[in-house]
């Protein structure tokens, strides 16, 4: 045996998949939050026939079909959950499902329509009907012959359908409150991409404002009716809540069980209203521009779920495992912001910054870290008490991880970040009691101007780069890759920060022959984590190269286990007032098959990079093997990375976007 096909058989074969579960991502808590919340629910269509908490509690009347409707939806979502599972741990069935079926984007979400979408519009399209099956006839049959036996012939069917869209915004309330965020746990742990959780969020959520409007629709198409009756018949079925009887529910029934049942209009109301103001706070035009107001509004949410819940029992019931999920992932999350870390912030040159932190060990414990691709979620309490933001490291935590030796509690892990706007610009001073100043200079600046001051990051920026003008310090070095970053030394300050993650994309580049890195701006950080998990493969097994060359002439023997990891190539797409050396980061010149193409654009620079021409070039000149394309930087950019993916054709893409 040559000594690196002995290197190559040290390799451990392909680990186990699942061994991804954690204890900040584990399977377990949520199975264990379905089976009590479905618990908890069934348990109170029993009890509710004596002490109902909502406007209307539909197992009072109807006790088969709404325990019936809390089955199937527990099964709906375990089937769910399942599948989830079965997929996160299966390459081939997420590559399967991710295919685009057609070329053409959706309106609003402007995404492809997936294998993978399809089905769970199949699948859920397949629970409506259901619930439609459930209800639609007994609902129909009460109504119907509840007020023919008083006289009434007309208004009996609407008053069904307003039962029935009402029982579908259950199940439809209870899809948008699964665990959506940009930041969750769970989402993770099913390798979901950010962009997927939001466009389902999003789809999701829309549908429900249309079967709300369908619901209040019906309802006040059914007023009309009830107005043309006599004053005898209208003390049959009363107007706030007709699903009883007049003697039921107030002003015919005074007590307060009575007025709590008339309370059904009103909350029902509210909530509209407050669905209202969130979904126009989520139009594009809003959001882009407003974000803050889009981001308070959506905590309405949590005051629209309590009204609803009240409105109707079986919306709580719905709703359970949603709140459940939620209240285990933001467990998760604040178990690990519990923490404060204290790092440096390196300044690199031209509004560029270099966060280095120490990341506890125990955060990957259990994890097989697959995928080099890793975001955390950072807080900095001087920037701004209540923000979040992402950061792709630039780490490669499965190397930094077993670099490290077993006695360090921490390892260090990098992140980087631009500066907006000129780099080099000072922020004004101000002085206490100066308020009116302050106010006439923020109305003076322009409407870019000001969106600028109030990034979370150009804040940070702003605050290292007052500290070091009063303090220079030229001690630091950033934790490197490269050989000659030791010579590189870049002033820094001390700081302290709360990190939430690692959070996994849903990628694995070394199962692919070529790797592909479209990246622009800040979008490198990604990129160079791949290079470094390239560069990494080959470090831990020299002479691997040759033996994955050899295999292309010379295919392994059946049975035995191929790294086809071959070739590595980035093409940074950066402006050329901003161009700053990798050099601290990667070394492409020191591992064979590395690449790194830099495009300075802009003054000073060329054109803007044709992605189509140079993945076309790429795949002309090499076109052995199957081919991973990294595309990240702006919408446009990644915009475009996709279309040459799709011109090009032959190759699998990646886009990590944090839009939907």
């Amino acid at each position: 045996m040559s000594p690196s096909e002995s290197k190559l058989a040290e390799i451990p074969s392909n680990p186990r998949r699942g061994t991804r579960v954690t204890p900040r991502t584990c399977l377990w808590p949520l199975a264990g939050s379905l089976v009590v919340t479905f618990g908890l629910s069934i348990g109170l269509t029993f009890r509710s026939n004596h002490h109902c908490f909502a406007g209307t509690c539909g197992e009072w009347l109807f006790p088969l079909q709404a325990r019936l409707h809390v089955a199937v939806w527990y099964s709906w979502l375990s089937i769910s959950v399942t599948f989830l599972a079965v997929r996160a741990f299966h390459p081939e069935m997420q590559n399967v499902l991710r295919r685009p079926l057609c070329g053409r984007k959706l309106p609003l979400l402007g995404k492809r329509i997936s294998a993978g979408g399809a089905l769970m519009l199949c699948w859920v399209i397949s629970l409506y009907g259901v619930v439609v099956g459930i209800w639609w006839i007994r609902l129909r049959d009460y109504f119907v012959n509840r007020g023919l036996a008083d006289g009434i012939d007309r208004g009996g069917q609407r008053l069904a359908a307003v039962a029935l869209t009402g029982h579908v915004c259950d199940i439809t309330m209870g899809m948008v409150l699964l665990p959506i965020s940009r930041h969750s746990a769970l989402a993770s742990f099913f390798k979901i991409a950010v962009s997927t959780t939001l466009a389902n969020h999003m789809l999701t959520a829309y549908t429900l404002f249309l079967l709300v409007i369908v619901h209040g629709s019906l309802y006040s198409s059914w007023v009309p009716l009830f107005n043309r009756l006599s004053s005898t018949l209208q003390t049959v079925i009363p107007v706030l809540n007709p699903t009883y009887l007049y003697h039921e529910t107030w002003p015919g029934n005074r007590t307060s069980l009575g007025l709590w049942r008339a309370s059904l209009i009103f909350t029902g109301m509210t909530a509209a209203a407050i669905m209202l103001a969130i979904f126009i706070t989520t139009l594009p035009a809003v959001r882009s521009k407003h974000f803050n107001l889009f981001y308070f509004t959506h905590l309405l949410a949590i005051v629209m779920v309590i009204i609803i819940c009240l409105h109707a029992s079986t919306m709580f019931y719905c709703t359970a495992p949603g709140l459940a999920m939620w209240t285990l992932d933001w467990g998760m999350r604040i178990h690990e912001l519990r923490r404060v870390l204290d790092g440096e912030i390196t300044t690199i040159g031209k509004g560029w910054y270099c966060v280095r932190i120490p990341l506890p060990r125990s955060r990957l414990t259990g994890c097989s870290c697959r995928s080099p691709l890793a975001h955390f979620y950072i807080h900095h309490a001087e920037s701004s008490i209540r923000e979040l933001h992402p950061f792709t490291t630039v780490t490669h935590l499965a190397s930094k991880h077993a670099a490290t030796p077993a006695t360090d509690d921490d390892f260090m892990i990098q992140f980087l970040f631009r500066k907006r706007g000129n780099p080099d610009a000072i922020p004004p001073k101000t002085q206490p009691g100066r308020s009116h100043s302050r106010l006439i200079s923020r109305l003076l600046r322009g409407k870019k101007q000001r969106i600028q001051s109030t990034q979370w990051t150009q804040r940070l920026a702003s605050l290292v780069d007052q500290q070091l003008r009063h303090s220079p310090n030229a001690d630091s070095v950033p934790d490197s890759n490269g050989p000659s970053a030791a010579n590189q030394k870049f002033p820094h300050m001390a700081v302290s920060l709360r990190l939430e993650g690692p959070y996994f994309s849903p990628a694995d580049p070394s199962r692919y022959e070529k790797v592909i890195c479209f990246v622009a701006g800040t979008g490198i950080s990604g990129a160079l984590a791949i290079a470094t998990a390239f560069t990494e493969r080959h470090r831990s097994a020299p002479g691997l190269l040759a033996v994955e060359k050899q295999q292309l002439i010379e295919p392994p023997p059946a049975g035995s286990r191929s790294l086809p990891w071959r070739r590595c190539i980035v093409v940074w797409s950066v402006r050329a007032s901003e161009e700053v050396p990798l050099l601290p980061f990667i070394d492409a010149s020191a591992t064979e098959g590395l690449e790194l193409r830099t495009y300075p654009t802009g003054p000073g620079g060329g054109e803007r990079v044709d992605l189509r021409s140079e993945l076309a070039g790429i795949q002309a000149g090499d076109r052995t093997g199957r081919t991973w394309v990294y595309v990240s930087g702006p919408r446009a950019f990644i915009a475009a990375g996709e279309e040459a993916c799709g011109a090009v054709g032959g190759v699998d893409c990646f886009a990590a976007s944090w839009d939907p």
